[in-house]
């Protein structure tokens, strides 16, 4: 087998880029990712169960795909549950994607064979109807996780009976609605070394991933994107703002050391102001150095 061909684990995330400084402090684990459209696709350095990162991820659904060129796979875990413990909650994301998995052979794999009319070691029709079964039990439950419609659902029931190709992940991974590049790189199609936005994470000092978080362009469409995006694009108005804050605090301040009712209001708005103007000055430095290297 060549390099080309050794297996492959992506996990997408819904998570942006910012985000991510934080999960690998959570995974205390390194990683290399790329996202697009608010989702993150995470190569894990080391082995990695998936069901541990979404166990580990708050909020919504992972998926994860594999390929060795010839088989293939793709897991759906649900969103996390912030009642359960962490080992209640790695526990149910492990039985949710025995579930919610489905599974591509190579062309000509034992099942493959016992279901086209060959092999007599275990009888046609039982092999026949347990992979059926399977294949319905897991369709049904990723239609569930992705609130796929009946028609996307019978699309993806037609996708888990299709024989495993390059395209397949491709495929159903457009269906689900996430970003078709993870089944590029599981495939290697495409190599995480020739993309521009791929980024190498690892678990850092929360400080520090706090100025790779703001200092981090964001490929979601959301508001809070939208807005972090202009921020680094744009970092003069980090400093405006700051200028802002720092022109309306020392005014508060001021009138603060005059006394009178409500000195000590009027003291703390300046605190909060000044405060933030240094934070926004902050990060205003950050972004611009971030933009320069």
């Amino acid at each position: 087998m060549t390099d080309q061909q050794l297996n492959r684990v992506a996990v997408l995330v819904h998570a942006d880029a910012p985000e991510l400084p934080f999960l690998a402090n959570l995974l205390d684990a390194s990683f290399t990712a790329v996202t697009r459209n608010g989702w993150a696709v995470v190569l894990p350095d080391d082995d990695m169960d998936p069901a541990f990162i979404a166990a580990v991820h708050p909020g919504d659904m992972c998926i994860a795909i594999s390929s060795d060129g010839a088989e293939r796979s793709l897991t759906v875990y649900p969103r996390t549950d912030s009642d359960r413990d962490e080992e209640a909650e790695l526990n149910h994301q492990i039985e949710m994607g025995r579930t919610a998995t489905l599974s591509w052979e190579a062309e000509h794999s034992d099942i493959a064979d016992i279901l086209g009319g060959e092999g007599e070691t275990v009888p046609q029709r039982q092999v026949a109807t347990d992979v059926e079964r399977d294949i319905k039990v897991a369709v049904e439950a990723i239609a569930s996780i992705c609130s796929l419609d009946p028609a996307a659902t019978a699309r993806l029931e037609n996708y888990a009976a299709t024989p495993s190709s390059g395209l397949l992940l491709e495929s159903v991974l457009q269906l689900l609605g996430v970003p078709v590049v993870a089944a590029k790189l599981v495939e290697s199609e495409r190599s995480v070394d020739d993309m521009e936005d791929a980024r190498h994470y690892e678990p850092k000092a929360f400080g520090l991933s706090l100025v790779d978080a703001v200092t981090t362009e964001p490929s979601g469409n959301d508001l809070v994107s939208r807005v972090q995006r202009v921020y680094f694009r744009h970092p003069e108005i980090l400093l405006a703002v700051g200028g802002a804050e720092l022109v309306a605090g020392s005014t508060l301040a001021a009138l603060a050391r005059r006394g009178g009712r409500g000195s000590r209001v009027l003291g703390t708005a300046s605190a909060v102001l000044l405060t933030d103007a240094a934070g926004q000055a902050a990060l205003w430095a950050a972004v611009r150095a971030r933009k320069k290297s």
